[in-house]
């Protein structure tokens, strides 16, 4: 039985909502048989997934080689991959809502019931009952634990600045998937990415105690690092007007790559921007980025270096050689 038009987008869909699904850490035993079920429902569903899958699969290595530029075509038009003709017609934006639903629906970290949220391009001020505040980064969560022994916070993703009142009494610790951060002093920044802590030190010192047991006693002014469950990397020096630019809406590089500035830009959009052309990636960028619209910066990037950016719909960008 050949499906109608609208039938067979539906087994798109789905298809793509089961990519995301399954890309998810908290997949349960009941959506995965789920899953199964939906599969052998129809050939239909069977092929649908065939093609969103290897789709997904192939994007990491997408090239402009394997698209359709249309030079004559408007910039907002969507390109058709050449391999994968049912869907031309969709073309890339695939890629981008099954990016967008896999970062919407099920994000990286365990925030569901955080105390305070931050939205992607979002920062926000939060005042505690201390009298210590916190500005969360883009797409970062934080709960809150006071008693009388201590003052808990729980980065459960993201990044957050802290400005913390004095209590001798009751330590300020903030607590990440690799340690936990003490402060000793004033101002400090903490982000926790994939596993992996970076703390920059803006105000006296924080103690640093891996999951592990290994201890950095004093992460002084001017200082940064990272560490993991398992160990503490070496200390850097850091420029503070550098690493807080963030907390006034602007991010600062100089003589980065343009894969690192990406990566950066990547966290305030509400989309996903990829480069697709290795040959691009380690060129350098010198230069401030407002975070309120990223569309500026990559045009900005496209204008000072030899970068084409196109723009799709959902929200994603590929960046290529000119």
């Amino acid at each position: 039985m050949t499906l109608s038009r609208p039938e067979q987008d539906a087994a798109d869909r789905q298809a793509m909502e089961w990519q995301a699904q399954l890309s998810s850490d908290r997949l349960s035993e009941a959506q995965r048989l789920a899953f199964e079920n939906w599969l052998k429902q129809s050939p239909e569903n069977a092929a649908a997934w065939r093609s969103v899958n290897d789709f997904w699969t192939g994007l990491d290595s997408l090239t402009l080689s394997d698209l359709y530029l249309d030079s004559a075509a408007s910039p907002e038009k969507t390109p058709r991959l050449r391999s994968k003709p049912r869907f031309r017609q969709a073309g890339l934006a695939l890629a981008a809502s099954v990016l967008l639903l896999a970062g919407a629906v099920y994000p990286k970290f365990d925030g569901y019931l955080a105390d305070y949220r931050a939205t992607t391009g979002e920062l926000r001020t939060i005042a505690l009952e201390d009298g210590s505040t916190l500005l969360l980064n883009t797409a970062s969560a934080m709960s809150v634990d006071y008693s009388p022994q201590q003052r808990l916070i729980t980065l459960h993703g993201g990044e957050a600045f802290f400005t913390v009142a004095p209590d001798p009494a009751r330590p300020f610790v903030v607590a990440t998937e690799a340690g936990r951060v003490e402060a000793l002093g004033t101002a400090f920044d903490v982000k926790e990415t994939g596993g992996t802590t970076e703390v920059t030190v803006f105000e006296h010192a924080v103690k640093i105690t891996t999951c592990d047991g290994e201890v950095k006693e004093k992460l002084a002014q001017g200082q940064h690092l990272q560490f993991r469950r398992d160990r503490i990397n070496p200390t850097a020096r850091i420029d503070l007007q550098h690493a807080g630019a963030w907390h006034r809406r602007r991010l600062v590089f100089q003589d980065r790559s343009l894969a690192e500035v990406v990566a950066e830009l990547d966290r305030y959009r509400p989309g996903k921007i990829l480069i697709i052309d290795a040959a691009i990636e380690k060129l350098p960028i010198t230069g401030v980025f407002g975070i309120a619209d990223t569309d500026v910066a990559l045009a900005s990037i496209e204008q000072s270096l030899p970068v084409k950016v196109r723009k799709l719909p959902g929200g994603l960008a590929l960046l290529s050689a000119k």
